[in-house]
């Protein structure tokens, strides 16, 4: 049996309609950012083009899908409307064909969560006011709708997730995004003026938190770079060389730079797996 109001073809999900298109448009705004997050995620991981759309996918509708598994009141969002996949996908083909990463792609990724954790988290609050859930349920909607998909990510990828690391800077903002709408919708705010308002200022705290964390516990900055060009940068050799002979340059390297280049690949690794990696020691998802 259908859920009482749902009807099948029709883009009217759980009453968020009356919240106007803008909605729509911060939603879509966090599944774009997100694909394309998830991609470099599995770009930097080699991942063929099957495990490169699946990462790109769970990135940016697993929040979601979690959220509206919780709420129990239909299909979820993502398979009511076309947009959310064609989105996905959308963002997971501009992941495949941009190649973005160092220091540049450490900006990029940083605005890209800076707004994602803005525009999610109004979104999971906006979802759980419309159907009439109490506060502290608004509170735990924003924020699994903000993080849920870099920890299912995390998980399928057998990483420590970072959520529990290093995601403050998502966590916090998700909570003053939930407690202004809250607030908006109790004093009857105009919905779409609430929705870009708490957005907007999550996205604010977001990088107040990260700079603030940084500046308090100041780290050793670790650059996203694929391990051809750690080893090149280790062995003096140009990191913009397209053929660049990594083997032949450690057959003839001093036995200590091999062990220097080692030890590095190896810390390297060990960061991924806590959490820590070049992502998480920068601006993150």
């Amino acid at each position: 049996m259908e859920p009482a109001g749902y009807k099948p073809g029709v883009a009217r999900i759980a009453g968020v309609n009356d919240f106007g298109p803008l909605y729509f448009i911060l939603e879509y705004t966090g599944v774009l950012l997100a694909a394309i997050i998830g991609g470099q995620v599995a770009k930097r991981m080699n991942f063929d083009v099957v495990g490169f759309g699946f990462i790109a996918l769970i990135s940016s509708l697993a929040g979601g899908m979690l959220r509206d598994c919780l709420l129990n009141n239909g299909p979820v969002a993502a398979l009511q409307t076309p947009w959310y996949l064609i989105i996905a996908v959308l963002g997971g083909a501009i992941a495949f064909f941009l190649h973005v990463e160092g220091r540049l792609w450490d900006r990029v990724r940083f605005y890209m969560d800076v707004v994602t954790v803005g525009v999610w988290s109004v979104v999971g609050a906006s979802k759980a006011l419309v159907n009439d859930l109490p506060w502290i349920s608004v509170l735990l909607l924003a924020v699994i709708t903000a993080t849920g998909g870099s920890l299912v990510r995390d998980v399928v990828l057998r990483n420590i997730p970072s959520l529990f690391t290093s995601q403050k800077m998502l966590v916090f903002p998700a909570l003053l995004a939930a407690g202004l709408t809250l607030a908006f919708s109790h004093f009857q705010v105009t919905p779409w003026k609430g929705m870009l308002i708490a957005s907007i200022a999550a996205s604010v705290l977001s990088m107040a938190v990260y700079w603030v964390s940084t500046r308090r516990a100041p780290r050793t900055r670790y650059t996203e770079r694929s391990l051809e060009k750690r080893l090149a940068a280790e062995l003096n050799m140009s990191e913009d060389d397209p053929v660049v002979d990594i083997a032949g340059a450690i057959e003839k390297a001093p036995d200590e730079d091999v062990i220097n280049i080692v030890r590095i690949y190896l810390r390297d690794q060990v960061l991924e797996r806590a959490g820590s990696s070049p992502a998480a020691a920068e601006p993150r998802g």
